[in-house]
C-alpha cells in the first residue's frame, strides 16, 4: 500500500521493525512455533505449498557481525533459547551454533547463527526495503544496550587463528617423499639399445626417463633442505603448546628459549614445558640420527660446495680430449652420477630418521596428553588465546556451509555497507 508516494508498511512488518519491543517467546509460544515449523515441513514434503504461509528468510553475511548480534541478543534476552541449542554438540563442529526464538507482538522472530552468517526467519512477508530497515534498526539499538553488550564481549574468550607452519611444511615434504620413492633409481636397468631398435621409440623412452629422474632429483634437493625446517617447526610448535606459563610470561626467557640452538632447545623441553615424563635421551639412536641431519643443515642451507668431498667421478684430459676412468653405458653413467649428486636414498633415510625422532619426542609425553597434543600440532589453523596464552584446536579440519531452501542473502539486496 502506498500513501502520498511512500510505501506504507503492513502492521505485521511494523511490529517486527519495532526491535525494542521484541521479547522472549513463552514456552507455549515456542511449542506453537515448533508445531508451525513441522506443519510447514509436512506440507513442503507433500508439495501442497499454498496450504501454509511461508516465512520470510534472509541470511546476513555482510551487514552484521555474528559476535555483535550475539552479544546484543544475550544482553537483552539472556542465554539462547532456541531449539537448536538443545541439539548442538558441545563443541565448535555444528551447523547452527546458537539461536533465539523471540516474539514481536504476535509475530515470530527466529534468529540463528552459522559460523559467519546470521539467519533471520520472520513470520511476516518482508520486502527488500523492510529487510534494510530491520538491519538498520538492530544496529541503532546496539547503542541502547551498549554497556551490557560490551560487558558480554569482555567476558568472551578471545582467540586468534594462525597458520601452523609444521603442517604446511609436512604436507610439502610428504609429496616430495612420494616423488622420490616413485622415480629415483629407475635408470639402473637402462642400457642404450643396439642400432636395430626403433630410434624414435628409444628417444621417447629416454625422454620420459629423464623427466622422471629430474623430478626425483629436484624433490631430493627440496626435501633435504626442508627436512631440518620441518623438525624445527615441529619443535617450535611443541613449545608453543606445552611451554610452562612462568616461562611464557617472562618475555626474555621465552625468546631466549625459542632462539636457542637445537640441542639446547631439545634438552630444555622437559624442564621448560609441561607434560614431559622424561627428558630427551641424547644417547638414543633416534637422537644421534637426527643430530646428523641437523649438523648438515648449515652446509646445505648456505649453498656451500666442497669439490673434493662432493666429487662425483674422475675424468682425465689430454688437451681437450676427455678420458673417462669408468667404462659403461654413457647415459646410464651420467644418470648414476646425478644419483650420487642428489643422494635420494640418503635424503629419504634422513627424512624418515627425522620423523622417528619427532615420534620419540611425543613418546616422552604423559600418555594422557598425547591425543590433545596431536589434535593441536596436526591442526592446519590452530588457535591461540591471547589473554591466557593458551593453544587450542578450534575447528574441525573441513569447511562447510549450509542454508535452507529459499534463503536469500543480504548482499543480494540494496543494503548499505557496514
Amino acid at each position: 500500500m502506498t500513501v502520498n508516494g511512500v510505501r506504507e508498511k503492513r502492521p505485521s512488518v511494523q511490529k517486527l521493525l519495532d526491535v525494542e519491543s521484541w521479547r522472549v517467546a513463552s514456552k507455549q509460544e515456542l511449542r506453537s512455533h515448533l508445531d508451525n515449523v513441522l506443519a510447514r515441513a509436512k506440507v513442503e514434503r507433500s508439495r501442497r505449498r499454498l496450504a501454509v504461509k511461508r516465512p520470510s528468510m534472509l541470511a546476513v553475511r555482510r551487514s552484521l557481525s555474528p559476535v555483535d548480534v550475539y552479544c546484543y541478543l544475550k544482553a537483552r534476552f539472556g542465554e539462547p533459547n532456541g531449539f537448536q541449542n538443545f541439539l548442538r554438540k558441545d563443541d565448535s563442529d555444528n551447523w547452527i551454533h546458537w539461536d533465539y526464538n523471540l516474539k514481536a507482538g504476535d509475530e515470530d522472530v527466529y534468529i540463528c547463527s552459522t559460523s559467519r552468517e546470521i539467519h533471520f526467519i520472520l513470520s511476516a512477508r518482508m520486502a527488500d526495503g523492510d529487510w534494510h530497515d530491520l538491519i538498520s534498526a538492530i544496529k541503532r539499538d546496539f547503542e541502547r544496550v551498549g554497556n551490557e553488550k560490551s560487558a558480554i564481549l569482555d567476558s568472551l574468550e578471545k582467540w586468534v587463528i594462525f597458520p601452523n607452519k609444521f603442517v604446511e611444511i609436512a604436507a610439502v615434504c610428504a609429496e616430495l617423499h612420494a616423488d622420490i620413492l616413485n622415480n629415483a633409481g629407475s635408470f639402473r636397468d637402462y642400457k642404450t639399445p643396439s642400432a636395430s631398435k626403433a630410434k624414435h621409440r628409444e628417444r621417447e623412452a629416454v625422454k620420459q626417463l629423464l623427466q622422471r629422474l629430474s623430478k626425483a632429483y629436484r624433490s631430493s634437493l627440496e626435501l633435504s633442505l626442508l627436512t631440518p625446517v620441518l623438525a624445527e617447526a615441529f619443535i617450535n610448535m611443541a613449545i608453543l603448546i606445552l611451554c610452562k606459563l612462568e616461562v611464557r610470561n617472562n618475555k626474555r626467557q621465552f625468546e631466549a628459549f625459542m632462539r636457542s640452538n637445537i640441542d639446547a632447545k631439545l634438552f630444555d623441553l622437559a624442564y621448560k614445558c609441561n607434560g614431559f615424563m622424561r627428558p630427551i635421551d641424547q644417547h638414543s639412536d633416534a637422537f644421534k640420527n637426527f643430530k646428523r641431519v641437523m649438523d648438515k643443515r648449515n652446509h646445505n642451507i648456505h649453498g656451500n660446495s666442497d669439490p673434493e668431498k662432493e666429487q662425483l667421478e674422475t675424468v682425465y684430459f689430454e688437451g681437450t680430449r676427455p678420458l673417462f676412468k669408468d667404462p659403461g653405458d654413457h647415459i646410464a653413467k651420467f644418470l648414476e652420477a646425478r644419483e650420487r649428486q642428489y643422494q635420494p636414498e640418503i635424503v629419504i633415510k634422513e627424512y624418515e630418521d627425522t620423523h622417528t625422532f619427532l615420534s620419540e619426542i611425543i613418546s616422552c609425553l604423559d600418555p594422557t596428553l598425547v591425543d590433545a597434543f596431536r589434535r593441536i600440532i596436526e591442526d592446519e589453523h590452530p588457535g591461540y588465546d591471547v589473554r591466557r596464552k593458551k593453544m587450542g584446536g578450534l575447528f574441525p579440519n573441513y569447511v562447510a556451509v549450509g542454508a535452507m531452501q529459499g534463503m536469500r542473502y543480504d548482499d543480494e539486496l540494496s543494503l548499505p555497507d557496514k
